[in-house]
């Protein structure tokens, strides 16, 4: 709504949406956010300019526990796996959480559901907080079985810093030093594979503390990035974080397969489960039969997990799996599919057409190498590009990596791209593990020798790409581009990155994308079913 990725302001303008859709409704509410309780910051905020008073003038102290004392908070890794649950496909599984970090045990009430989990009084400390949680699911019944702990402490030789031996939170700190963001995960992930040389990591808070941080990166622009006299550390440092990532999480997944041998499913969600590299892998040493990553395993889906766990306790409704073959990532404002009249009044200035087929008229567009906007139906929820937002282009044209990086995307020039290709296709082009299912670019498969060149511009330096396998049922339209597209090139999978540009969220309502539309240099955007440019 801010059109600030991430901006970590408070909610104002979605409360108000909330207030205004449902004002003749009773609800109720509840809310979560990471490490720190909410009201903790509404209370400092509060120190610093007259915030409650505010909310009350703007008709919001029903959204602050300050007013509303029934206003209920729910942790945050129970969140996370109850926002799994809802998406699940399993009847019986384990739901692992691992993200930079959950709530603080001091959130913890006496009475919580895991209570049996929390660490003895010599080892609680103000900064301990959820490292990882381990859940059995069995028909709708959850049930924690494992609780790891983390504590931040100050470092010594760097003040500033606070470090912890949390898996995610060295991932976070290794993204700090490298790219002066905490959010910058995904980077160090595609920028692991450019490094032949790795330090062995022992313990990760040891790892950080020994770091050099006066080389870190201090800017926030990618020229000045790509310039640093410190590349090569980076480089070093991502794939070293990458390797004790993926070793700590796979001996992990190895016990817990060898002590719950009954379940042989897994569900891997926070933001740890992000990482594409790292479930590949999972899947590749079969340690289990199936894995699920959920489009939204990031703290997007803690919204969605804290309704869901207050349904249940409220409602105690029948749980059913929600199967391979109807899951879909398309939970965006219903309001965000425009209307005829709203199309041609949004976008008055541009040029708007009406082809016979849509998809027809795009797969020849991408045919002839142009680069396109696709804006269809619900927005995605969650990270990734899944067919309704997307900037699509022919994944063997030589350099449209190069240029979607400059002049699209801003974004560094070692940044990989990910692809969508037709569910009966995807063995063609990729070597994959046994029971495959991808709707959500969860994984980053090998491409096969044969099709490197055909996929050039998606496939990354460890040849791999990070895709997603498209069914018609799950998305239709989406289905028939690439269909169409793949009936004039032979080749049935398009590259498939967020409409979005840099700092910016994925594109949601039709008003962004004109915004988008003026500014970004595509050839045009399919908008439903009117292809849309620029007057020339």
């Amino acid at each position: 709504m801010t059109r600030k990725k991430a901006s970590g302001v408070w909610p104002k303008a979605a409360l108000e949406k909330i207030r205004k859709k449902y004002a003749n409704h009773d609800f109720e509410i509840c809310e979560n956010r990471d490490v720190e309780d909410p009201l903790d910051i509404e209370k400092k905020m509060n120190d610093r300019f007259p915030f409650f008073d505010f909310l009350k003038s703007q008709d919001l102290s029903l959204y602050s526990r300050y007013y509303n004392n029934k206003l209920e908070f729910i942790t945050h890794h129970l969140a996370h796996a109850h926002a799994a649950i809802l998406m699940s496909p399993f009847d019986k599984c384990i739901i692992i959480v691992i993200d930079g970090a959950g709530s603080k045990i001091k959130q913890f009430e006496k009475n919580h559901p895991e209570k049996n989990f929390f660490p003895n009084h010599t080892n609680i400390h103000e900064n301990t907080a959820e490292e990882r949680s381990i859940y059995l699911f069995d028909n709708g019944q959850l049930q924690c079985v494992q609780k790891k702990w983390q504590t931040f402490k100050r470092s010594e030789k760097y003040p500033t810093h606070y470090f912890s031996e949390g898996l995610g939170t060295m991932y976070e700190k290794a993204a700090e030093y490298i790219f002066n963001s905490k959010r910058a995960a995904g980077k160090v992930m595609g920028l692991a594979p450019l490094s032949s040389e790795f330090l062995n990591i022992e313990n990760s808070e040891k790892f950080l503390d020994d770091l050099d941080w006066s080389k870190s990166f201090q800017n926030k622009d990618k020229n000045s990035w790509e310039q640093s006299p410190n590349l090569n550390l980076y480089k070093k440092i991502s794939l070293s974080v990458q390797k004790y990532f993926e070793k700590n999480i796979l001996d992990q997944l190895k016990d817990l397969r060898i002590k719950y041998p009954e379940y042989n499913r897994i569900i891997l969600t926070g933001g740890c489960a992000l990482n594409c590299t790292t479930n590949i892998k999972i899947l590749e040493q079969n340690i289990f039969d199936e894995v699920f990553v959920p489009p939204n395993p990031g703290d997007e889906s803690i919204g969605l997990g804290t309704a869901y766990y207050k349904f249940t306790k409220t409602y105690n409704p029948s749980w059913r799996a929600w199967t391979h073959d109807i899951q879909n990532g398309f939970f965006g404002a219903t309001e965000s599919m425009p209307t005829d009249d709203i199309i041609f009044s949004v976008f008055q200035d541009f040029e708007i057409t009406k082809p016979d087929c849509i998809s027809k008229h795009c797969a020849n567009l991408l045919a002839d190498g142009k680069i396109i906007g696709w804006f269809q139906g619900r927005s995605e929820i969650g990270p990734r590009s899944l067919g309704h937002r997307s900037i699509l282009a022919r994944p063997d044209k030589i350099g449209v990596k190069d240029e979607l990086n400059l002049n699209i995307k801003f974004r560094e020039s070692f940044r990989p791209y990910g692809s969508s290709v037709l569910d009966s296709r995807a063995e063609t082009y990729f070597h994959l593990p046994k029971n495959f299912k991808n709707p959500y670019m969860s994984f980053a498969v090998q491409v096969k020798a044969e099709y490197k060149t055909k996929l050039s511009e998606v496939t990354h330096v460890d040849n791999t790409s990070r895709m997603q396998t498209v069914i018609p049922h799950q998305n239709e339209k989406f289905y028939k581009l690439i269909s169409d597209f793949g009936d004039l090139t032979g080749l049935f999978c398009v590259l498939n990155t967020s409409l979005n540009i840099m700092g910016e969220p994925i594109i949601e309502t039709i008003q962004d994308a004109c915004k988008f539309l003026d500014t970004v240099p595509v050839y045009g955007m399919a908008v439903e079913k009117y292809f849309i440019r620029k007057k020339l």
